[in-house]
């Protein structure tokens, strides 16, 4: 009588081949045809190659000093775009633009904003001049931020998503346009951001949030009319900056989503 081989149940626990649920979602249609062909090693390779997802931790925001009397923060003036005409660190200030500090280390909101039209604009990747060949394969993969809005139903309690803007170069450099929208800004609604980064390697992905407010709640940003800096990685600007330095040295880890805030006439 031929022995009887082993089915993957007898197999030692250690040995098993078991599909976790995720996994199963991970490997797509292109991996369940894997295991109908009897592909399961390509299938596990597969879902190991897959992006790891790392815990969500607080996103660093940098606010651009002097950017809320700027006549306009959706159609930025020279100075902003090409940051290396900015005076350095230490010396006279040249203007109202010099310094990069931290949003959460800001005295307080602006508690003027609410009850009035809220514009929130999505510049793109900066400072532009960061952006040199010899940069770009060290930039992440890709990069998608997220806008959560309020509920739409408050039956549902869970925020509406708003895919507002992303960056892909694993098959050319890709930004999206600059984008602009209106936000439902309430004393009880701050606007809250969500950032996926993948990594240069494609190993891993960082998620970053963040939530406004009009309060000194420790580790938040404060909400003010100006400009505002994304960092693509937590404790970016945690110390002072001068606007200058950035640009002039701007290692990848430094490199940022701009965005602005914005009051505007009903109407326009």
């Amino acid at each position: 009588m031929p022995k009887r081989l082993p089915t993957v149940d007898a197999a030692p626990r250690g040995e098993r081949l078991l599909l976790r649920r995720r996994d199963f979602l991970t490997l797509g249609s292109v991996g369940v045809a894997g295991l109908w062909l009897g592909g399961l090693g390509r299938a596990e390779a597969a879902v190991a190659a897959a992006p790891v997802v790392l815990p969500a931790r607080p996103m660093s925001l940098g606010y651009l000093e002097g950017s809320d009397q700027l006549p306009n923060v959706v159609y930025l003036p020279r100075s902003v775009l090409l940051p290396s005409t900015a005076p350095r660190a230490g010396s006279p200030a040249n203007g109202i633009l010099n310094e990069i500090t931290a949003a959460d280390g800001l005295p307080g909101g602006d508690t003027a904003l609410v009850g009035k039209p809220f514009r929130m604009k999505i510049h793109g990747l900066y400072p532009p001049g960061a952006l040199t060949t010899s940069r770009l394969p060290l930039m992440p993969l890709a990069i998608d931020l997220d806008v959560l809005f309020p509920p739409p139903d408050p039956v549902f309690p869970k925020p509406a998503r708003f895919a507002a803007w992303s960056f892909r170069r694993n098959l050319g450099w890709d930004p999206s346009p600059p984008t602009k929208f209106i936000y439902p800004l309430d004393w009880q609604v701050m606007p809250q951001l969500e950032m996926r980064v993948t990594s240069a390697d494609g190993g891993k992905i960082s998620v970053l949030t963040t939530q406004f407010t009009l309060d000194q709640e420790k580790g938040r940003p404060r909400l003010r009319r100006g400009l505002y800096l994304l960092g693509l990685s937590p404790g970016v600007f945690e110390t002072d900056l001068a606007l200058a330095d950035l640009a002039r040295v701007a290692p990848v880890k430094l490199m940022s989503v701009l965005i602005s805030f914005e009051t505007y006439p009903v109407g326009t």
